[in-house]
């Protein structure tokens, strides 16, 4: 703890003083200093507003032209088809008809060489009256009939027989035969121009609060204006307003408008490197008015207020000393706890009494794969999509602490965890929080699994290599009767029944010692040869050796990986085990099935994984597959999957099986690399 100070009232009395006519002495030139920083931010404000008037006027502008590009643009590619279609003669007024419908098209017309129009895709109307007979336009496209150009651009124009407006452009048809015309009714096009003209833009903006006027004026007049411009002093009667135009730099005065004082601001407005006017826009003074009046009054408060906590405030150093001091130590100890539930080695979570999460460390992100931002605050609940559901039933009615184990799924990985649930409580009595430390054993389970079946299929080879060598030799001398049988002796009857018997003995004898060589084979212990492998040539070699027998079964066989990577085994005994694995897959697909080798590096380990979408495998199989002479093919011997299992387990290795959802295996080799 620190050192506790005793106050004392005339030095506090005497700092109170002080600071009061400190604070009354800045009053003043605070008051000063502030006007100028609102006329400051008001003309930064003005600037601000011009140069957003001018970048708008000058988008409108850019947005009218591309506008009308893209129009022209379309046009002429609607008219070259046509020109295209021409030149084929494969056009006609149903042609025509149908091409404008689909390319939303208002008329189409074909000229002759004199101007003459001799195809249309018009269509009579009662409400639209068009004139029949001969139509001629030489003068419009005159340029194009005396080939002068290839292409016109007729722009807008006024419909002949109504008010309405058209926007046409003209090519020469092929051969120098005339023109084609295509034009397309404006009407939209100038309803938009309309509505994101100069004028528009401005008016809008003028409509905001504090705006007095907008208007952009050129030394003729007025150009555009909002609606409270009535008339404005011209430009050449205003050496303000001249000096303006000829810099392109901002002005700024304040001025009378309307009856009342505004604020304006005056730029030049450029469009191309070409002068179009001047932009002005008046600001309304009330606000800073308003805002003066405001500032005086804060200020006369703060100043009292000040003056009255100055007092509190002293007061209260001395107190809050003590409570630094206090505060300090306790956010030690909870950096001290937090550090350690940070770095622990088990994931930790904390809830309160609601199941709500309140803490998740570093290793619960790891486990369950999500990050503690994203799940503090909710329910147990919404942690592995509802899989610790569980806890909640387990937390009811708990007394003190609560151990258990469980096996849950995490992200397509069995997941073997232990959890440990204490209560904590506050000093009534009353339940807190609950702490929920997590410890991930699965490594350990998948060792010990390991080491098992490693130790079951040790077991299984020595008696497997014992009973074939105490069972050899007297195969070997049945073996040698049945020769002698066969060669030495000739039965007076039966004599076909008698070569059939002792062929079947002999038959059975070289099965028996095939077994037996199996076995032996089996209990010999494997001589790695480990080198350095590329991993892309390896795997498609072994890719090679399935895809025939896949096609033929029309299974879907992919090789999912084809990254170059280098990695220490013996390749000869791994693609034995691969094989022996794949063999299976393809067997359990069946036609139409899928299976695929993938293989990657993760965390020093090598990883291949070979998956099906077959019937899956029971946990009670899974339990057996790897056990010697088990097996669930008619005519299978039992001893492929072992073999891989020795060949992984020699590489120091391991065999994980997991269900492929929704339905199939995954086979998971696992060989540590240096």
């Amino acid at each position: 703890m620190g050192k506790k100070f005793k106050s004392n009232q005339g030095i506090i009395i005497l700092i109170s003083i002080i600071i009061g006519i400190i604070m009354i002495a800045s009053a003043y030139f605070e008051l000063k200093q502030s006007r100028e920083e609102v006329y400051h931010l008001l003309n930064e404000h003005a600037s601000s507003l011009i140069e957003t008037v001018s970048l708008s006027a000058v988008n409108t502008l850019n947005s009218g032209y591309e506008i009308e590009d893209l129009i022209i643009e379309r046009l002429f590619n609607n008219a070259w088809l046509i020109r295209n279609l021409d030149s084929l003669n494969l056009l006609s007024k149903n042609k025509l008809i149908e091409i404008g419908k689909k390319n939303n098209l208002f008329r189409i017309n074909i000229f002759d060489r004199k101007g003459n129009r001799v195809l249309s895709n018009r269509v009579p109307t009662k409400d639209h009256f068009h004139p029949e007979g001969i139509v001629n336009r030489f003068e419009e496209i005159e340029p194009i009939l005396t080939h002068k150009t290839n292409s016109l651009i007729i722009g807008l124009k006024e419909a002949e027989n109504s008010d309405e407006q058209r926007y046409a452009v003209a090519i020469a048809r092929a051969n120098n035969m005339g023109a084609i015309v295509i034009n397309l009714d404006a009407k939209n096009f100038l309803e938009f121009r309309k509505k994101i003209g100069i004028g528009k833009i401005i008016q809008e903006i003028a409509d905001n609060p504090g705006i007095d006027f907008i208007a952009l004026q050129d030394t003729i007049g007025i150009i555009a204006a909002s609606k409270s411009v009535n008339d404005l002093t011209p430009i050449n009667k205003s050496g303000f307003l001249t000096a303006a135009l000829l810099n392109n730099q901002i002005y700024t005065r304040t001025f009378e408008f309307n009856g009342k004082k505004t604020y304006e601001v005056v730029n030049r407005f450029e469009y191309e490197g070409e002068t179009l006017g001047l932009f002005r826009v008046g600001l309304s003074l009330n606000e800073v008015r308003n805002v003066e009046e405001r500032m005086n009054r804060r200020i006369i408060i703060i100043t009292i207020v000040l003056a009255m906590v100055a007092v509190i405030v002293l007061s209260i150093l001395f107190i809050s000393q003590n409570l630094r001091t206090v505060s300090r130590e306790y956010k030690s100890f909870q950096t001290l706890t937090g550090s350690v539930l940070e770095n622990m080695g088990d994931a930790v979570i904390v809830l309160n009494i609601n199941m709500e999460i309140i803490l998740f460390n570093k290793q619960s992100e790891d486990l369950f794969k999500i990050k503690a931002g994203e799940i503090i605050n909710k329910d147990i609940t919404d942690i592995a999509a509802g899989r610790l559901n569980f806890i909640k039933e387990e937390i009811e009615g708990l007394s003190s602490i609560k151990y258990f184990e469980k096996n849950i799924k995490l992200n397509g990985e069995k997941k073997y965890l232990s959890f440990s649930i204490s209560l904590n409580k506050k000093e009534d009595g009353a339940a807190e929080n609950y702490t929920i430390v997590i410890k991930d054993f699965t490594s350990q389970k998948l060792l010990e699994e390991q080491a098992e079946r490693n130790e079951k299929l040790s077991a299984m080879g020595k008696l497997a290599s014992g009973v074939a060598h105490e069972i050899r030799n007297p195969i070997n001398s049945i073996g040698m009767i049945a020769q002698r049988l066969n060669k030495e002796f000739e039965p007076k009857k039966d004599e076909n029944e008698y070569l059939v018997i002792t062929k079947v003995l002999k038959d059975e004898v070289t099965r028996i010692n095939k077994i037996i060589s199996q076995f032996l084979n089996y209990a010999k212990p494997l001589e790695l040869q480990r080198r350095n492998i590329n991993t892309k040539e390896f795997f498609e070699e072994v890719y090679q050796l399935f895809i025939d027998q896949a096609k033929s079964k029309y299974i879907k066989f992919d090789l999912l990986n084809h990254q170059a990577d280098t990695v220490n085994l013996d390749p000869e005994l791994i693609k034995q085990s691969l094989m022996n694995i794949i063999q299976n897959a393809l067997d359990v697909a069946g036609e139409n099935g899928a299976v695929s080798l993938g293989y990657f590096l993760q965390d020093r380990l090598f990883i291949m994984e070979i998956k099906d979408n077959g019937t899956g495998i029971s946990e009670e199989y899974k339990r057996k597959i790897f056990d010697l002479y088990f097996s669930t093919k008619k005519d299978g011997n039992g001893l492929g999957l072992s073999i891989s299992q020795k060949i992984i387990s020699q590489h120091n290795g391991t065999i994980e099986i997991e269900d492929n959802l929704p339905t199939g295996t995954i086979f998971k080799l696992k060989i540590p690399q240096s």
